[in-house]
This record gives structure tokens, sequence and C-alpha cells, in this order.
């Protein structure tokens, strides 16, 4: 961990050890009067004293899960007394809330609601990405929500892998090329939307784009790419600064999010980092009708569907519906960024006072 010359604001991450686009910006563009350091862990807040500042919590659920990446109630149970001890100290506890529970790999359990009702118990403060967001966090804690707005990973200047450059090349010839870009993993129900555009759809193409964590989704897939021209598999990382030449050379970028079972509460609150992405980059967007979505799509070139239908409808219409217009990219993609900054800054000085 960094030396602050204030009072810190200690993001809780293992970045840069793990590869964060999100953190990076961050750091990039944070104001030095924030004292933006980085841990990975809750321990040398407590082992090492030094002057209180504010532990910012995001992903919290690596915070309890053990090396083989299992979430368990013993560990979330240490997670929230560590918190408890750090906040005792003189500690402020601010959790920037990206997602209320884990959505990646396996499906969200009562263990990620318990550390989720325990973090929101502790916070002094608690920051969103959208208005949407905030109104329904507000439900749950008595803690102040400050929103800080979404931003999307910086295009990076300079050469650009070269799959990816044929791979958008790809996605030029056919008649409409369809993206979907991140971590393929259960929670967008992947599955069922290839089966939806096959079947609503002449022409469209899916590509499917970005790494799989689970062999049992990515062969099925891969049975269902080798079965059918239309769709293409390309399950590596795509380093997120050069994520826009993805989606400038798509027709339309997909977003989908499954929204019933133990993903019910994407239904009141939700950060799609897709979406953020494919707006900085003025591509189309195709994604379920949902309070955040539909605040960031707002005057946005965007086709939403309700979540009960799926998205075969709305890619039929992107198909043989007149094309909404493509908008252009973000003039100055850094000023996002630099406002989320702020915004931290400024939550840092009233929780620290004068």
């Amino acid at each position: 961990m960094k030396a602050a010359s204030g009072p810190p604001w200690v993001v809780i991450s293992d970045y840069p050890a793990w590869p964060s686009p999100y953190f990076a910006e961050l750091e990039r563009h944070a104001p030095a009067e924030l004292g933006l350091v980085f841990s990975a862990r809750l321990d040398p807040l407590i082992l090492s004293p030094g002057l209180p500042g504010v532990v910012n919590l995001h992903r919290i659920k690596r915070l309890y899960q053990g090396p083989d990446g299992r979430r368990s109630h013993e560990a979330a149970v240490a997670m929230l007394a560590q918190l408890a001890v750090l906040r005792a100290a003189g500690w402020k506890i601010v959790w920037t809330v990206h997602n209320l529970l884990p959505i990646d790999g396996t499906a969200p359990r009562a263990v990620d609601q318990y550390a989720a009702d325990g973090v929101l118990g502790l916070a002094d403060a608690v920051v969103t990405h959208t208005q949407a967001d905030a109104d329904h966090v507000r439900t749950l804690t008595s803690a102040p929500v400050t929103v800080a707005g979404w931003a999307a990973p910086t295009p990076a200047p300079g050469p650009v892998p070269a799959p990816l450059t044929d791979l958008a090349r790809q996605m030029a010839q056919v008649p409409l090329a369809v993206l979907i870009l991140g971590n393929v993993t259960a929670y967008k129900d992947l599955p069922a939307v290839t089966d939806a555009l096959l079947r609503s759809t002449r022409t469209a193409h899916l590509f499917l784009v970005g790494p799989c964590r689970e062999p049992d989704l990515a062969e099925e897939l891969a049975a269902r790419a080798a079965a059918n021209p239309r769709v293409h598999l390309h399950l590596d990382r795509v380093p997120a600064r050069a994520a826009h030449v993805l989606y400038r050379a798509a027709g339309a970028a997909l977003c989908p999010y499954r929204t019933a079972g133990p993903w019910e509460f994407f239904t009141r609150m939700l950060y799609p980092g897709s979406v953020a992405t494919a707006l900085a980059c003025g591509t189309p967007v195709i994604a379920p009708d949902l309070p955040a979505i539909r605040e960031m799509t707002a005057g946005r070139p965007a086709r939403l569907y309700p979540p009960q239908t799926g998205p075969g409808p709305a890619l039929a219409d992107a198909e043989t519906a007149p094309a909404l217009p493509t908008a252009p990219p973000e003039p100055a993609p850094g000023a996002r960024w630099a406002a989320i900054g702020s915004t931290y800054a400024h939550l840092a000085r009233t929780l620290n006072g004068p």
C-alpha cells in the first residue's frame, strides 16, 4: 500500500496485480487531493497504524471467499468484523456499489445477501453510478448515497492487437454484426440469447467475445457456433482500452441480463458496464428495459426490450427496421472519469471534516 500525504482514500482491490480497467482509469484521472491508494486486503489497515481515512469497498466478494473462489458465511462474518474494527478506529466506510450482489460465476446465494446487508449497515456513505441505483439503495440503508455517474474505458492510442483487427474486419463484412463483449458467464443466459438471435433474424451474425471460466458453458456455445455460421466465438480477453475497435465495427451491442430467480435484483439495481462502453463508442444498444439501463440510454440510440420477452423481437427490429442513428463517440472520454474522481474528493472532504 502506498503512503498518502493526507487522510487516504483506500480502494480495497488487488489491482494492479489483477487486471482492473475500472481502477486503472480511476487512478489515472483521480485528483491528487483524493490521496488514492490501493490495498488488496483490509488486514494492512488494521495491522499498520496510521492516519485514518476512507475505506472504499467495491466488489466485496473477494473479501469473503477462499482461495478456491468459494464464498462462505464464516468469511463474511470475519470481513464485517474487520470493517467494524476499522470504523471504531476512525475509518469511514464507503461502498461503491457496482452490483448489489456478485454477478459472475455462480448465482448469488444467501451468504452474498448477508455480506451486502452487513456492509450497508456499517457504511458511512454509499456511491452508485446511476440515480436509479441510488433510489433503490436508499431503501436499504440509512447512509447517505452519492451518485458518481458512469464511465467507460478510455480508448488507447497506438496499434491494435492483430486478432481484434481481424475480428473487426469480419464484423464489417456481414449484414448486421451483433456484439456481446465481456465475461462469458451465466447471468447473461447466452445459450438462450444465441437461440433467440437465430430464431428471430435471418442475416444477423452474433459475435460472442470475452473470456469464459465455465467449461460447460463454453462447450455449449461452441456447439452452437459449429452448427451455424452466424455464431462466432472469440473466448479471449479483450484489452479494455482496445474494446472500441469492436464496438465501432458492430451494428449493435447486445447487453443481455437475466432477471429471474437469483438475478431478480437486476430489476432494481444494476451497473451495466457493457452498456456504458457501447454508449461511449456511439454503438446502438439492445438491452433489457431495466431502470439503470433506461437512465443511461435516454436520448441515445437503443432498443430496450421487456426482460420477460427476451431480446428476440428487438433483434428482429434491428435487422428489418431502419437503422438507429450511430451517435458520435464521446469527444473527451476521460471527462467522465475526472468527474467520478472529483465526486470522490468532495465526499472525502465531507466525511473527513475540515
